[in-house]
Formats: structure tokens, C-alpha cells, sequence
């Protein structure tokens, strides 16, 4: 067993839902059109669907990107499968967007008596905008059956008051005084406490995710007798107080069949019962990380230390400003409030946001670097942001250094100052933080703890299935504010990146370099490996006929090559065990992934930027823990990344984790400036295209989209697949499978250009 107990020096969480996915530091993301139509964003509206007992549904109309112009748009709804009177309330009206406003949402009263025993549709469009063009005029808003076949199931309600579990408190406690009451720590009417800001994140969700819990369950059926280990290494970072608290106090731990862990581990079916662990990452798991190793392997992958009761006699709780007024604290909780720096560092983020996996091999032993040495287990980077942070600019204390928290926890204005606390200490006078030339450093500010990234899709199935994730009035979540959060996340990545493109035509040929740049200060897209980013690139010519186009995508988030026969969701690119044999297969000629792309000029070819995972054998795998290395990583790094900058693997010395992989690696327009100074965070893709079938003057529009779970990730996990050995009864696979289909990933245009009349 000793090649096997190794395994738990690189035990780590399986995923993460917390997003890293947009810190913009450049001139944001909205649609330019040049001649001759004037700067305009564009509208869309979404696609959704309600359960059969719903007596309402909620549409909502977005921008590309905020707007410093008031924007109107008529809305009306149009019959399909479901008839207006009989299935729904016809609804019609104007939606007005005031300057800075980022979407609007639309209600719409469903029949009560409507008959549920089939699915029915009908559509929201939009027409007549004003200061603003529609990119996308029609939502379809699916009313599902009442079909007994459904994968649904609904987790146990989570509990928001559920009071202390050894050195944790429910964050509801320190709402007491950290909630906002319309005197302090507001913004322009808006509550910026860090109670409200972070109940409806992703990390206070991080258990809730329904993504997150099917990937757990794929993982464990794949790798029954890691079952416990996988788990019990996935709630560190999902569920760190009730995972922290099970191992400082030796409850609710199982036996560990590998003996990978000595105490035993702490199952998810007990976390998804544990309202300290539905809790997610809350404010007493993040305010009692300790400082040691932080930015180091030693506390990465969830290996951050908290104290127990009996390593401190007292608790306490770390913060950003210095000299905190600490006695209503400690009577009203029982924790003392302390300065500490390394609260606001990205090294504290790193302790689970730089994630390692164990690499095993298709028969499930792991991997070994030296076969002579069994402590050389492969060791895969499933994500790196901080790596990719620390080799930018914006890790450089001469460059503006700004952190992770400086960008995902922005202070609502620069040099914001508000009262921390709705209470004070008997007849004291708080004083407002940060205290410049008092207290506090000139670096010091008022974080807000929105916890903003990249993942709307997240929070859009969290809004859409309240009850079946357990959410709602006992748990304090509201479906307003899952969209106030999907808003946030919209406009913030609306400054993730720009595009321009620079087209000129020669004879027949339209030639259209498009550049790509990074605003970010980590790869773009960075984090789990289920994102991309692409290009849609489409040609018109003077009778508006399409004459090219690549990239596009449909309702249901898909592209073309997302098909099954001959694209990236074939069967064939998503068994574990590839056929005839792994020695014969080759992951692009059988069309399993896109590679990189230096020019196009075909319309079956798209620009994607993506990590694509392999295997032992070099073929493509959706199994975390099958990924050995990547296949193709050409996100885009930040702004002054190096390649003498890259961070070694920590256990093979031939893979960079934070390095670039596949064509790319030699595409000299693809971050350059990587081999010197630093690389300027950019990607140049050029569309050479025969137009000779149009007829001039020709119109180029790109758009550069984003999504957080393409479909192979999805469709790669078989826990379902009960004929062929899958999970029997409830399967969060098969739930979010159905999540997934009834409510498509959304796509977002991080960055869109209209060039209209080339001759």
C-alpha cells in the first residue's frame, strides 16, 4: 500500500466552482460598429424554461455592456406550443435601461390550470430599440412536463441560522453587525456589506453547485475505491468549515477503504445534509486561514491550516484593517478581531484556487514519473490562476500590483471609506475604513465582497432550480439575488477582453486579422478546464447575404463541431478506453478537440481558446483524474507573462503549469513579447476568405464568446448510464444532465466589432 498512501500528500479538490474568470483592466467589451453606424450595444434575451408547478417565469433581457445612454426595447410575448390564456398570461411592454444598467427582467404569469402532461414553449421578442441594436430578438421560454421520467430530485433544505460548530459560526451571526442598513457601508443606495455581497456568490454556493456535485459523483463511480478519498478532498475547498471541523473533532468521518486517509474521510452525502457545509466558503472559514505557506505548494489544493479549540484558547478572526475595535465582537461571538495582512494577499486565494490532481492511469493505479520511485506520482495542474497572476504585471508592486481581491472584491470607488459594523461598543465612536493617516496603511480598502468572476451560468441554475438545490427561505437566497449577482458577473466580464478587427480586401480575397487582448490578470479563460473562449466571425456582402462565417453558435450554446458524428460530443472522443486502441487513436484527425489556429480560411475551422486534457495516452479524457498533462492549452496568458516566468511542476519537471501547449507554443502572434519584456496579452487570428461569391462593398461582424461548460464536459460523464452500469435511483449526473438541456449554457460576448462597406 505504499505506492497508494502517497496519494494523500496530493490530495486535492476535484473542482471548483469559484470563479477567477475577468479582472479588467482594459477598455472593456462593448460592440463598436464604424461606419457608419454610430457606437451602439447590442440586446439580447435568454432562453428559459419553468418547472411544471411554477406559477411564474422570470425572462431576462441583457447588453453586450452597460451603456452611458438611457436604452429602451419593446417586448411582447408570441405563442408557440403554449397558448397565451390557456399555459400563460400574454405580456407585452417596454423595458427601459438607464445609463449604466446592465439587464431587465420581464415576469410573466403562468395558468395555474394549464395542462403539464406534455412540454410546451412560447417566445419573448424584442423589437424597436432605441440607442441600442438586438443581436438576439427571441427567447424561448420552455413549461416543462409533469413526466414521472425526470431526473429532478430535490436536495433537504439548507438551514441559514444553524448557530456554531466548534471554531465556525454561521454567517447569518455575523450579519448582526456586518449586513448593511442603509447608513453604513452603502454605495449610492446599494448594500455593500459583506453579508449581503457574498450570500448569493458562488463561493457562498460552493456546495450548492449542481455542476460541482455531478463531477464528485462522475469521479467517485469512475474510481469506486477512491470514493471516500475523492470526497473527502473535495469538501476542503466546497465545504472547509464542515469538512475542517469533521477532522478537527473526528465526527461524521468514514472509513477510508485505501487507508489514504488515517482518521477516515468526510463523505458528500454528509455534506449535502450539513448546513455549515451548504454554507459554503463563509466569512469564519476565510478569517481564520492562518498565514502559514500561504503562496507556497504546501498550502495549495485546499491544504490551508485553521486552528482548533485546542491549539488557542481563543478564536480569532484575521482582517485587512489595522487595530480593530474588538469588544462587541468578542461578547456577541466569542472571536477576537485581528490585523492581519495576509487576508488581503492572492497568496491566501492560492490555498484553493491553484489546484493539483493525482494522475491515475485507465486501470486506476497512479502514475509514476520514475518507475523506480513510488513517491513520484504525476501530479496534473487542473487550474493555475495564481501561478498565472504571479507571472503578470499585475503581480508586480511597480506595475500597480492588483491582487485577487482588488479585482474581485473591488471597493465600490477608489478611496470609499464606510463604518464596518451597524453596532458599536457601548457609547465608542466607530471610525470609517479604511482610516488613511491613522490606522490603516495608504494600500488598505473597503473590499466588497461580491466575489464577482466568470461563471453567470452558475448563478443562473442556482436562480432557476431553488428548490431542487435546497435554497429559499430558510436558507436567506432569493431569486433576485441570483440575478443581481448574474448582473454583476455580466458587466464584469464585460472588461475581461477586447477585440479589433483590421480587415482589407485584395481582388476576391477579404483578409481579416483579428486581435485579442487579455484585460485579465490571469489566462483567458483560466481556471477549470470546462471554459473556453472562441470566435464568431461572420461576412455579409452588400445584399446581405452571408458570404463566411465561423463560430456561430445556437440556442443551446453549441457550435457546429459540438455535434456527435463528427464533433467533439462523438462517442468515440468520450470513452475512457479509446478504440480500436490507444496507440492508433489520434484526438484531432477524429475530430475530438479544435487545434489552434494561426489563420483560417475555411468556415469548418474556429478559433478556440481552451485547455483540452489527455490522458497516459496522450488521448483526450474528461476524467479529472485520467488527466496527465494537456493537450492544447492556448488561453491567452496576461499581460507580462513570461516563458522564463513559468512555474515547473512540482513532481514532473517537463510541464510548466501555467505554460502554453500545442500549436500555439509556436505562433509567434501569439502572446508575443513572452520571450523577453513580457507578452502583451494578445492573440492575432487571421481570416484569409474567397469572397468572389458576394458581391462588395462587404460587412465583417466578430464577436468573442465565452462559456463555462461546453458540452463534452457534460456529456463525458456516464454516472447515469444505468444500462451500462451507472448509478440506480437519484444521480446528480442525470440531474444536471437535465439541468443542462433544459436551461442551455449561456453564452456571453465578452467583446463584439461591426466593420461595415469594405471595398
Amino acid at each position: 500500500m505504499k505506492l497508494l498512501n502517497n496519494l494523500s500528500l496530493l490530495s486535492v479538490p476535484i473542482f471548483l466552482a469559484l470563479s477567477l474568470a475577468g479582472c479588467g483592466g482594459g477598455g472593456g467589451s462593448d460592440t463598436t460598429t464604424i461606419d457608419p453606424a454610430p457606437t451602439l450595444q447590442s440586446l439580447s434575451v435568454q432562453d428559459t424554461s419553468a418547472v411544471y408547478t411554477a406559477t411564474s417565469v422570470v425572462v431576462t433581457v441583457s447588453l453586450s455592456a452597460a451603456s452611458e445612454e438611457a436604452i429602451s426595447v419593446n417586448y411582447t410575448t408570441v405563442d408557440g406550443t403554449a397558448v397565451a390564456g390557456t399555459d400563460y398570461t400574454a405580456t407585452s411592454g417596454v423595458l427601459d435601461f438607464s445609463a449604466g444598467d446592465i439587464s431587465k427582467t420581464v415576469t410573466i404569469q403562468l395558468q395555474a390550470s394549464r395542462n403539464t402532461d406534455t412540454t410546451k414553449l412560447f417566445h419573448l421578442t424584442l423589437s424597436n430599440p432605441t440607442n441600442a441594436t438586438i443581436s438576439d430578438d427571441t427567447g424561448v421560454v420552455v413549461l416543462l412536463d409533469n413526466s414521472p421520467d425526470s431526473a429532478m430530485f430535490s436536495n433537504t433544505a439548507a438551514i441559514e441560522n444553524w448557530g456554531s460548530e466548534g471554531v465556525f459560526t454561521a454567517s447569518a451571526t455575523c450579519a448582526a453587525c456586518h449586513a448593511g442598513n442603509g447608513l453604513v457601508m452603502d454605495y449610492n443606495g446599494d448594500d455593500v456589506s459583506p453579508f449581503t455581497k457574498w450570500k448569493h456568490s458562488t463561493m457562498a454556493n460552493a456546495l450548492n453547485d449542481p455542476y460541482f456535485n455531478a463531477v464528485v459523483e462522475e469521479e467517485g463511480h469512475v474510481f469506486p475505491d477512491k470514493k471516500v478519498f475523492i470526497e473527502d478532498t473535495c469538501m476542503r475547498c466546497h465545504a472547509p468549515m464542515a469538512y475542517t471541523h469533521a477532522h478537527q473533532t473526528n465526527t461524521d468521518l468514514v472509513d477510508d477503504p485505501t487507508t489514504l486517509l488515517a482518521d477516515g474521510g468526510y463523505p458528500f452525502a454528509t455534506a449535502i445534509e450539513d448546513n455549515a457545509a451548504r454554507e459554503g466558503v463563509a466569512c469564519t472559514s476565510c478569517h481564520q486561514v492562518q498565514p502559514d505557506n500561504l503562496g507556497t505548494i504546501a498550502s495549495m489544493s485546499g491544504h490551508y491550516q485553521i486552528k482548533s479549540t485546542s491549539d488557542t484558547g481563543n478564536k480569532t478572526i484575521f482582517g485587512p484593517f489595522q487595530l480593530p475595535t474588538g469588544n462587541n465582537m468578542i461578547n456577541q461571538t466569542g472571536y477576537t478581531p485581528q490585523y492581519a495582512a495576509h487576508i488581503a494577499e492572492s497568496a491566501l486565494c492560492a490555498s484553493c484556487h491553484n489546484l493539483y490532481t493525482p494522475s491515475l492511469d485507465l486501470d486506476g493505479n497512479p502514475i509514476l514519473i520514475d518507475p523506480n520511485d513510488s513517491n513520484s506520482i504525476a501530479q496534473f495542474p487542473e487550474q493555475t490562476p495564481y501561478w498565472e497572476w504571479l507571472n503578470s504585471d499585475f503581480s508586480d508592486p511597480t506595475k500597480g500590483n492588483k491582487t485577487c481581491q482588488a479585482c474581485h472584491m473591488a471597493e465600490p470607488e477608489a478611496g470609499y471609506k464606510t463604518v464596518i459594523s451597524t453596532k458599536s461598543p457601548g457609547n465608542a465612536t466607530l471610525v470609517e475604513r479604511p482610516d488613511f493617516g491613522g490606522k490603516d496603511n495608504l494600500d488598505s480598502f473597503f473590499g466588497v465582497h461580491e466575489f464577482v468572476g466568470g461563471n453567470s451560468y452558475l448563478l443562473t441554475l442556482l436562480k432557476t432550480y431553488m428548490t431542487e438545490l435546497g435554497l429559499g427561505t430558510d436558507s436567506g437566497h432569493t431569486a433576485q439575488g441570483f440575478q443581481d449577482k448574474v448582473d454583476a458577473t455580466k458587466a464584469f466580464l464585460s472588461t475581461a477582453a477586447d477585440v479589433v478587427a483590421m480587415p482589407s480586401l485584395v481582388g476576391t480575397t477579404l483578409t481579416v486579422p483579428v486581435k485579442i487582448t487579455n484585460n485579465t490578470g490571469h489566462k483567458l479563460p483560466t481556471s477549470y478546464p470546462s471554459r473556453r473562449m472562441w470566435v464568431h466571425l461572420k461576412i455579409t456582402d452588400n445584399n446581405g447575404t452571408t458570404v463566411f462565417e465561423s463560430g456561430a453558435v445556437d440556442s443551446n450554446g453549441r457550435i457546429a463541431k459540438d455535434n456527435s458524428t463528427t464533433g467533439f460530443t462523438q462517442s468515440k472522443c468520450l470513452e475512457m478506453l479509446k478504440q480500436p486502441d490507444a496507440a492508433s487513436f489520434d484526438s484531432i484527425a477524429e475530430g475530438c478537440y479544435e487545434p489552434h489556429h494561426d489563420t483560417i480560411n475555411s468556415a469548418d475551422q474556429v478559433a478556440i481558446y481552451e485547455g483540452v486534457l489527455g490522458d497516459v495516452n496522450q488521448d483526450i479524457t474528461h476524467v479529472l483524474l485520467h488527466a496527465r498533462q494537456y493537450l492544447k492549452d492556448n488561453r491567452i496568458p496576461p499581460k507580462g507573462w513570461t516563458l522564463d516566468g513559468q512555474h515547473t511542476n512540482p513532481a514532473d519537471s517537463s510541464i510548466m503549469d501555467d505554460g502554453i501547449v500545442g500549436l500555439a507554443s509556436t505562433d509567434t502572434d501569439f502572446a508575443p513579447g513572452k520571450e523577453a519584456a513580457g507578452s502583451d496579452a494578445t492573440d492575432t487570428v487571421t481570416y484569409n476568405i474567397d469572397v468572389s461569391a458576394g458581391t462588395a462593398p462587404f460587412n465583417v461582424t466578430v464577436e468573442l464568446y465565452y462559456q463555462t461548460i461546453k458540452p463534452s464536459f457534460v456529456l463525458g460523464m456516464h454516472a447515469d448510464d444505468v444500462a451500462h452500469g451507472g448509478i440506480t435511483g437519484d444521480s446528480y449526473v442525470g440531474r444536471f444532465k437535465e439541468m443542462y438541456e433544459k436551461t442551455p449554457p449561456i453564452t456571453e460576448t465578452l467583446a463584439s466589432q461591426t466593420i461595415n462597406n469594405i471595398n
